[in-house]
């Protein structure tokens, strides 16, 4: 099984702060408009191959926002389905930085055990929640492989400023389905941050990972002499 990331890059070059603010807001719109559910109805009898190209070539022609709407609709009625999340991120990016910036916006599938050895044991990390303060009482990361902060999604642009992008090698954003991470993830991105990652399937995938899989690595490496001391809370 895999997980995926979305590094997010250089999406702010060449672009002016007042285009910059009207990305922001519009990445903070859809995020919370998306994840609320509050879609148009879907195109009915069209199967996503057949949505998404329709928006591709409207994406072609210039018109970014009739594509973009196109999508939203057709994840209402289908809100699981990854290719049709993974045109609206692409085609949405695309629109909105004219053209260029959605070719370094791309998926990056990681194994777990690649992301477990490779990341999170070797880097310094910056994990993010963007949900509410209401919901985090369900749920909220507690692990000594991370520095964890809560900024909800409205709150980004303002409090992003708390995690300086100095002290880490990445940011990861988190939340329920992804959705609102990936608006994060490109307002960060957009803000200067660099190594700005997601996890695609919501923290569910956090949570999977810790239970298990960090678990097993974390034995494996201090049975090999690569770690010295356990990384995760007992």
């Amino acid at each position: 099984r895999e997980y995926s990331f979305c590094n997010a890059i250089n999406l702010t070059k060449g672009e002016s702060m007042p285009t910059l603010k009207k990305l922001t807001l519009f990445f903070m719109f859809v995020g919370i408009f998306v994840y609320a559910g509050s879609l148009s109805t879907a195109l009915a009898g069209q199967s996503p191959a057949e949505v998404i190209g329709k928006a591709g070539a409207l994406m072609k022609s210039g018109d970014y926002d009739q594509a973009e709407e196109q999508l939203q609709r057709a994840l209402k009625a289908r809100p699981k389905d990854e290719s049709l999340w993974e045109a609206n991120n692409t085609i949405s990016g695309r629109g909105y930085v004219a053209g260029w910036a959605a070719d370094d916006f791309r998926w990056a599938p990681m194994k777990a055990k690649k992301f477990v050895t490779d990341v999170v044991l070797k880097k310094k990390i910056a994990l993010v929640d963007v949900r509410s303060p209401l919901e985090t009482a369900v749920w909220y990361p507690k692990s000594k492989l991370f520095d964890t902060f809560l900024i909800p999604l409205p709150t980004v642009p303002s409090r992003l400023y708390k995690i300086h992008p100095e002290r880490y090698d990445e940011v990861i954003f988190i939340c329920p389905t992804g959705t609102r991470a990936a608006s994060a993830s490109l307002m960060a991105a957009m803000m200067g941050y660099k190594n700005v990652y997601f996890f695609k399937g919501g923290y569910k995938v956090l949570t999977g990972l810790t239970g298990g899989i960090y678990r097993k690595t974390e034995k494996r490496l201090l049975a090999e002499g690569k770690i010295k001391e356990p990384t995760l809370p007992r």
